[in-house]
């Protein structure tokens, strides 16, 4: 088997001859994109692993037209962003934790926690590529170079998306603030 195509209809077939050779051939690759983008090797591995057990159990559904390389990328980098998005939600709700009251009032507590829920659903709602750019940028404090190489773009979109989604951002936050008062 040489094409993507073929992998695909042999995958319909349940070939876990074919499937082992698309893990073999890939997964060092999609192993690197997680690693660049969760900064943690074993992390890495679940996400890759997780993103090829999806892959065989939706072997069914896929268009034998999808490039297998690009549809495991963007996998793993979907799959890492909810990662980081779940790692950060813990990391906060600890860091409020281990202040204690004394630290935060009771009703300033709620109100950075209804803020943090406001900015998550707004990230949330971000266009696919403008929130992964986001993210990968400001929650994981990669420079736009690095993000350009790892999402295979030229830098200058990666700008663009960054100002986007800050606009997208602020739109969807400011009623928020302003009706709580804190604008």
């Amino acid at each position: 088997m040489s094409s993507d195509k073929e992998y695909i209809a042999a995958l319909n077939n349940d070939s876990e001859k074919a499937f082992r050779a698309i893990y073999d051939a890939h997964y060092k690759l999609m192993l690197g994109v997680g690693i660049n983008i969760t900064h943690d090797k074993d992390n890495a591995q679940e996400v890759v692993q997780e993103v090829f057990y999806q892959f065989w159990k939706n072997r069914k559904n896929l268009k034998d037209t999808i490039s297998i390389r690009n549809y495991l990328k963007r996998a793993v980098i979907n799959r890492c962003i909810n990662h980081i998005k779940y790692q950060s939600r813990f990391t906060s709700d600890e860091v409020l934790n281990t202040h204690g009251s004394s630290a935060i009032q009771p009703d300033r507590e709620m109100e950075t926690k209804q803020l943090k829920a406001v900015i998550d659903k707004a990230v949330d709602n971000l266009p696919e590529k403008a929130r992964i750019i986001f993210i990968l940028k400001r929650q994981e404090g990669m420079v736009v170079k690095e993000i350009a190489e790892q999402l295979d773009i030229s830098p200058k979109t990666v700008e663009n998306q960054i100002t986007r989604a800050l606009k997208l951002l602020k739109s969807e936050i400011e009623p928020y603030l302003k009706k709580t008062g804190m604008v």
